[in-house]
């Protein structure tokens, strides 16, 4: 008699470890705890069971008799082999087509990573560049408010020469009555100290004209 695993659908022999679940039916017992471990049910009339309800069978075989197994369930069991053989040698292929596809794809996302580097590389310089430019408007700006504070104090210095000029081209009576009218004091200070060193100037010119014709 040839008892097949429903299992993995291979017959019992007296070498395998086999097992029964409390409704009596037998596996491998491999095969039963692999099975148990997904569904806790029988195999083969999907009563309810686990791990701890499951029990070893042992078979008492005749020590006068050899047994074995009739060439048909032989020849089932090979071609039973030869298609999970082919079953696996078609996830072999599978497998080895995707890890080409896989490969494919590797070397495109590195191409694509190899372009991008190169655009970072090119941004950077473009970055370094502008902030480059960025120092030299901001030292532009710079200079450019100092040219403005400067003219500002040349024009200030210019009204001021302008109005001295016409103290000095004013007559004396008119040059009292500016003075007199001036509120602003440092105006005032300011025109004080030029006349001071115009008259200076004009003993100066005095004195030279003088030595010259009496000395």
């Amino acid at each position: 008699m040839n008892i097949v695993c429903v299992i993995c659908s291979d017959l019992l022999v007296p070498s395998d470890d086999v097992f029964h679940t409390p409704c009596g039916h037998v596996f491998h017992h491999a095969c039963l705890l692999q099975w148990i471990e997904r569904s806790h049910t029988c195999p083969q009339c999907r009563q309810r069971t686990t791990e701890s309800k499951i029990h070893r069978i042992y078979f008492n075989f005749s020590n006068n008799e050899s047994i074995l197994e009739d060439p048909v369930s032989l020849q089932t069991r090979i071609d039973s082999l030869n298609f999970q053989l082919k079953l696996k040698q078609k996830d072999v292929d599978d497998l080895k087509g995707e890890n080409e596809k896989l490969g494919k794809q590797t070397s495109g996302l590195r191409h694509e990573v190899r372009k991008i580097e190169n655009k970072i590389v090119s941004k950077d310089s473009v970055i370094f560049a502008l902030n480059d430019q960025i120092k030299f408007f901001k030292q532009e700006c710079s200079d450019m408010k100092n040219y403005k504070e400067e003219n500002i104090q040349l024009k200030k210095e210019l009204e001021n020469l302008k109005c001295i000029r016409s103290l000095v081209d004013e007559s004396v009576s008119k040059l009292d009555s500016i003075i007199m009218e001036t509120s602003d004091t440092f105006k005032l200070k300011t025109y004080i100290a030029v006349l001071k060193r115009y008259l200076l100037f004009l003993i100066y010119i005095i004195l030279n004209i003088y030595c010259k014709i009496f000395l």
